[in-house]
């Protein structure tokens, strides 16, 4: 493999080790202490960050596993099947799902911590691949300050903890862009084909990952061989042979309406959202809840500033490749940050040469650095730890403004946080309440993902804001409260279509919500009695709506 040397003459030289042994010593600790710091709390329910997604992944590891469990009683088990219907949609294969069934059955029981701790080691190994690519385009220097980033971001450390296909696509996307460098250094037969096949893999687990990833091929083609030779090269048969799998899955799956696959495809690209300012500024703000603005500006500055030649036209093929997908995903985009995945590597990529030069410039001014440390400690004891405490109430919001700019993800506390008890015990309270019902309603911040879990019931989600949102930018239809609440039934979304439903229960833990949407608040005080009604979660009881329906026919025949 061919590497930058720092000795080049337009690098600058930065005070990392050249002996290899001590660098690759360096990049192992790195990864190894990545791995360590996302073991904290992994045991505990991943109730810290993009709860919504993983429970998804739950329901249909947990479906899976209870179907062959002896132990599991009949009920158990058509819950768990009927919440993997229902929450565990089909979108991707099921190939984290199944390892960590397998786990289950290994350790004899539900493990959350399984799956995890996998995308950990997935994301982790990942590190290693952006690392090799790093070399082969820039300094020691820059590869390292490249591959911490990658590895200690905020939004990093959260967001490959999650039990979902992403970190196992990313490590998969970036070895697939190591194998098409390697193969265009020296180009052989089975070098393409090893790079097809990783990137077939990696298309395979998520479909936005071939933008990236087609992207790299084509422009190292034209930048080797230019564009005409390109244009009858190659690059049409590394598409085809990286996009069988995907093709099967997907495309197959999209026409002969297979799972959830239709709807989503149709609720994705909104091509209207483009002329909408919103969907700029939503694509923004995700990308500082991901990256922070300084280092989405640094990672800018560093891709235009990139050395000619094979550093800029990789940055660039990577750059045009996230934006291509960005534009043909327009709703995600601007409303999901782990659709934003696939930048974390990019701007890694591109912050190198700009890091290196920070840390030259924090390293002789070092002393000023230590002056400035003393001067905070003294501070801080000098005012004590309440003030502290009124200091940092007192200004949260532009804390958490900072900490934006910064790329301090505000959902870091909840990693560091101490357990989720209390949000366990409100689901299994309200489960026992509804006597594990297969039949209910709810308004929840997670779609009713979470307490279904730990509650062990079984429902479908009343539309928030959010997916009110998501309808309106869509097309798709609006609640009506006086038309969709009929005497037997409801009509209510079921996975892109509408269908009638006969709820025994509607349960309400988002109480923003509950009084956002006041026409379902009053209908629901005023036809349903309340079962259950204290500060954590409201239940009402639905179950007398076939009495009442023929308590009315009897009025009306009379």
């Amino acid at each position: 493999m061919q590497v930058v040397s720092d000795s080049c003459s337009n690098q600058i030289q930065t005070p990392f080790p050249q002996k290899k042994y001590v660098q690759y010593s360096v990049v192992f600790l790195l990864l190894v202490l990545a791995f360590g710091i996302r073991l904290l709390h992994i045991t505990r329910p991943p109730l810290d960050f993009l709860s919504i997604r993983q429970y998804q992944s739950i329901h249909i590891a947990r479906g899976l596993y209870y179907e062959t469990n002896a132990s599991v009683s009949e009920k158990e088990k058509k819950i768990a099947k009927l919440n993997m219907q229902r929450m565990g949609l089909l979108l991707e294969p099921r190939v984290l799902e199944n390892a960590a069934v397998l786990g289950y059955q290994i350790a004899g029981a539900e493990r959350l911590w399984i799956p995890r701790t996998l995308s950990v080691v997935f994301w982790v190994s990942g590190g290693l691949f952006l690392y090799l690519i790093a070399r082969m385009i820039s300094s020691i220097g820059e590869s390292l300050f490249s591959l911490s980033f990658y590895l200690f971001l905020p939004y990093s450390i959260l967001v490959s903890r999650c039990f979902q296909p992403d970190p196992l696509m990313l490590m998969m996307m970036l070895a697939s862009i190591y194998t098409i460098l390697v193969y265009y250094e020296q180009p052989s037969i089975h070098k393409f084909l090893l790079s097809a096949a990783t990137a077939s893999f990696a298309i395979f687990i998520k479909p936005y990952s071939l933008f990236p990833i087609w992207m790299v091929f084509i422009f190292l083609s034209i930048y080797k061989k230019g564009l005409r030779k390109t244009a009858y090269s190659i690059p049409a048969a590394f598409i085809f042979l990286s996009f069988i799998p995907a093709f099967f899955q997907y495309v197959y799956g999209m026409f002969n309406n297979v799972g959830f696959l239709q709807q989503h495809a149709r609720g994705s690209f909104l091509p209207h959202l483009m002329l909408d300012l919103s969907f700029w500024k939503g694509w923004l703000v995700m990308l500082g809840d991901v990256t922070g603005y300084i280092f989405l500006a640094l990672a800018v500055c560093g891709s235009v500033y990139a050395r000619n030649g094979l550093p800029k036209t990789l940055l660039v093929s990577l750059w045009a490749g996230y934006f291509l997908f960005g534009l043909s995903a327009t709703y995600q985009i601007h409303t999901h940050s782990y659709y934003h995945i696939p930048f974390i590597p990019i701007a890694a990529l591109s912050l190198g040469p700009m890091g290196t030069r920070a840390i030259k410039y924090l390293i002789k001014r070092w002393k000023m650095l230590v002056v400035l440390l003393l001067i905070l400690s003294i501070s801080s004891m000098v005012t004590g730890k309440l003030r502290l405490i009124s200091f940092l109430d007192k200004y949260k919001n532009e804390l958490k403004t900072g900490a934006v700019f910064i790329g301090v993800n505000p959902r870091l506390k909840d990693f560091l946080a101490d357990s989720y008890e209390e949000e366990i015990r409100i689901a299994e309270e309200i489960g026992a309440h509804v006597g594990h019902s297969t039949d209910t309603v709810f308004l929840t911040p997670s779609f009713g993902r979470i307490i279904a879990y730990h509650g062990n019931f079984s429902g479908l989600p009343w539309p928030t804001s959010q997916s009110l949102y998501a309808r309106r930018v869509r097309g798709s239809q609006l609640p009506n409260i006086k038309k969709d609440f009929t005497s037997d039934h409801l009509i209510i979304g079921y996975q892109g279509k509408f269908i009638e439903y006969s709820p025994d229960y509607f349960i309400v833990t988002d109480f923003q919500e509950y009084e956002i949407q006041s026409e379902l608040r009053e209908h629901l005080t005023q036809n349903f009695p309340i079962l259950v009604n204290n500060k954590d979660y409201i239940i009402f009881d639905m179950r007398q709506k076939t009495v009442k329906a023929a308590a009315e026919k009897n009025i009306e025949s009379n």
